[in-house]
């Protein structure tokens, strides 16, 4: 027998395929699923797991605007991203990315809503890193309660109907202003790699905008918070890596060939790298460094300086006026500390490593790039590791929204 919830789930469905075609289309890959121990919706981008009670509550207008919201939690692969972070924190920042769009697009979305004007145009990452700890509530919650595997099984994901009411399985976090909450994707034996679900989502969501916009209902803010997911997606420490490599003088010699193809008779040369000399990293000070995205960066850099060994690393940390450097010897491991506050001016920078006679084989700046440029372009390579991508003057940007 199919219950009240159940037939108001369809009609809500239903009616978002017609007047939303992006979401109706897209929220046709959740299996719906009754959970009593979720206390409103939550999906892991396989099955949407609803508490029959909250559905029951709501009107129809508001029970379209949660499908919407909670199809888009996969849409923008919320489910696949969270890497580590605290699951209530991901969750507020989460909605915060999506809601703004939702109510955009003339959707209705119960009262009380996370949205704040300060976050639109943000991905879920950067929304994150503005969101202060406390603001989870004391949580510390970096894993979800049990895995779904429920979604991914014959009986519950693939079966007919609307599974059966059940309060065992996994649970979401309850976040003030939140109703429909996302959790990692699954990851049992019998579910796709989440490689694959990330693959799978980004292709259902190509179909789903081809198919609204010959209905000419595109939502303008769909287009753009899939913009930015896309953005946030993109591996800063890969490009990172691959800006820093770049610094490095390098040529081909047949002296020492590449041993990698020696083995299949084929004899090729090898890449010969020049020594590293010194390198400069320059932390601002500002302010608008987290500890999160700090920790992350000086983890990265560790690692490249581990497998380069310059002969020195000179860390300074800068505002307005360089207040304190730090130098290590090669081998030794750097630590970061930034010291400092207020503005932000880059040559103060360029001016201690000229007053000193040092021109290193690469200057890598970790800042928002809020701040004022020298007028002149230094003769050694420049990376900016930036928190908030805008244009530079020179040098290469490597966007860290998503630390």
């Amino acid at each position: 027998m199919i219950k009240n919830w159940e037939t108001r789930l369809q009609k809500a469905r239903t009616a978002l395929i017609l007047d939303h075609p992006f979401f109706g289309t897209l929220l046709l890959r959740l299996r719906p699923i009754a959970k009593t121990s979720i206390k409103t919706m939550a999906t892991d981008g396989v099955s949407l797991f609803c508490n029959p009670n909250f559905v029951e509550k709501l009107s129809a207008a508001e029970l379209k605007g949660i499908l919407a919201h909670e199809v888009m939690h996969p849409a923008l692969q919320h489910h696949t991203r969270r890497d580590g972070r605290d699951l209530g924190r991901w969750n507020r920042a989460c909605d915060y990315a999506i809601n703004p769009m939702l109510i955009e697009a003339g959707l209705t979305l119960p009262s009380g809503v996370l949205s704040d004007p300060r976050f639109n145009g943000m991905s879920a990452e950067e929304i994150y890193n503005h969101l202060k700890p406390d603001d989870d509530g004391g949580s510390d919650n970096t894993s979800q309660d049990g895995p779904s595997t429920e979604s991914a099984n014959g009986d519950s994901a693939h079966g007919k109907g609307i599974p059966d009411e059940s309060s065992s399985g996994p649970t979401a976090p309850e976040t003030p202003g939140g109703f429909g909450q996302v959790l990692d994707a699954p990851v049992d034996q019998e579910s796709p790699s989440v490689v694959e679900q990330a693959r799978d989502w980004q292709i259902a969501v190509d179909q789903a905008e081809s198919i609204s916009r010959l209905a000419g209902k595109l939502p303008a803010g769909a287009k753009r918070s899939l913009e930015a997911a896309h953005d946030a997606s993109v591996d800063w420490r890969e490009l990172l890596r691959r800006a820093w490599s770049d610094t490095i003088p390098a040529d081909y010699c047949w002296i020492r060939p590449n041993r990698r193809h020696i083995w299949d008779g084929l004899y090729l040369p090898g890449i010969v790298c020049e020594g590293v000399g010194e390198v400069a990293i320059a932390i601002d000070c500002s302010g608008s460094i987290n500890a999160r995205q700090l920790g992350l960066f000086e983890a990265e850099i560790q690692s490249i300086l581990a497998g380069q060994r310059p002969q020195r690393v000179h860390i300074l940390y800068f505002d307005t006026i360089v207040h304190r450097i730090d130098s290590y010897e090669s081998g030794q491991p750097i630590h970061l500390s930034p010291q400092g506050g207020g503005g932000t001016e880059f040559g103060p920078c360029f001016e201690w490593l000229n007053d000193h006679g040092i021109v290193p084989q690469a200057l890598v700046f970790l800042t928002d790039l809020c701040g004022s440029f020298p007028d002149r372009e230094p003769n050694f390579p420049v990376i900016w590791a930036t928190t908030k991508m805008q244009p530079v003057p020179f040098g290469e940007a490597v966007p860290m929204g998503a630390a």
